[in-house]
């Protein structure tokens, strides 16, 4: 015998904003809390577009509950094609389940506020797809305190009109996804959306280092295809290893920090121009010959620079400067390129 379908009713408004239909009502928090889910985003799937909650954001919510405090923003859900609204459209009617629906903005709040006997605003819509999901969270949350940029750059590729600039994020996010599942990549587990530990760098400043080099009419690599781009990164990496196979062990981990990273890629341009005149190609073993030139460098002085872009700038500039000067030469444009 199969169990009665439970459903949840609650007095409801309606009102419609560009086409959009939504629903106001108020939930005791321990009830919505049970029936709607926070899609917690995991940096190694596709799936799901909320970031992680942060324990801490949620304790606070919860004293400052106690404390007898009120909540008085409303938390947003997207509730699924299975709930209804009343021929009067006065009730709306969701059914008693624990993934009825999920949350797109107030995952804190609502967490937060769940084993109390609070009433919640909640705004809904019904039978949003999940592009419309994210392009909501991305609107709401993009300047939001407690957002990480990783996260907005992981999913502009669902957002439908993007400026130029964004369209260059969205490629280096594209490229970075690909070389951070790649088992042979150097980069393979160690661009992460969640916060870097040692020897693994943000999405955030892969994106901020290599959208500028993909960008349309401007970008240095725009003129080569996807595939191109991600092995002119992935040859790059592998041929500093080859040479300066010390600054990839654990404790060191040179050009996988902040300062490293930024480096190597400020003299990226330098170095693809002169693998190209000199060797006719940006193969691993090409840049590995211009790389030798310079397997003296000390890298150990750019730990004493600090951080933030001026050091990140010096550091990149002493690269070009030093392999521009036992080549004796200019950077120059040169066309097609040897990758294989």
């Amino acid at each position: 015998m199969k169990s009665k379908k439970v459903t949840l009713k609650f007095p409801c408004l309606y009102i419609n904003q560009s086409g959009y239909k939504l629903y106001c009502f108020a939930a005791k928090a321990q009830i919505l809390w049970e029936i709607v889910k926070i899609n917690r985003r995991d940096p190694d799937k596709d799936e799901g577009y909320q970031r992680a909650l942060s324990g801490s954001r949620v304790v606070a919510i919860t004293n400052y509950i106690k404390d007898e405090n009120p909540i008085p923003n409303s938390i947003l859900v997207a509730l699924d094609m299975d709930s209804e609204i009343s021929s009067d459209g006065k009730t709306i009617m969701i059914p008693k389940r624990e993934d009825a629906g999920w949350v797109i903005d107030g995952q804190h709040r609502l967490a937060g506020a769940k084993k109390s006997d609070i009433d919640l605003f909640v705004i809904a819509f019904i039978g949003l797809d999940l592009n419309q999901q994210i392009r909501q969270f991305v609107v709401i949350n993009r300047e939001a305190k407690g957002v990480p940029t990783s996260l907005y750059y992981d999913l502009l590729k669902h957002l439908p009109l993007k400026s130029e600039s964004e369209m260059a994020k969205e490629i280096a996010a594209d490229i970075a996804n690909i070389l951070r599942k790649d088992e042979n990549s150097l980069f393979f587990n160690r661009i992460v959306i969640s916060a870097p530990r040692k020897g693994q760098l943000s999405l955030t400043n892969f994106v901020r280092k290599i959208s500028p080099l993909v960008t349309d009419k401007k970008g240095k690599f725009n003129i080569y295809t996807r595939l191109e781009q991600i092995r002119i990164l992935d040859n790059y990496f592998k041929a500093f290893e080859n040479v300066f196979p010390k600054e990839f062990f654990e404790k060191r981990m040179t050009f996988f920090r902040t300062l490293g990273f930024g480096a190597v890629i400020n003299a990226l341009p330098t170095i693809f121009d002169l693998s190209l005149k000199h060797y006719l190609g940006f193969r691993i073993d090409d840049i590995v010959e211009v790389l030798k030139k310079i397997e003296y460098f000390d890298f150990s002085d750019w730990e004493k620079m600090g951080t933030g872009t001026a050091a990140e700038t010096q550091a990149g500039e002493d690269l070009r400067f030093e392999v521009l000067e036992m080549f004796k030469t200019t950077e120059e444009d040169i066309g097609s390129v040897k990758l294989e």
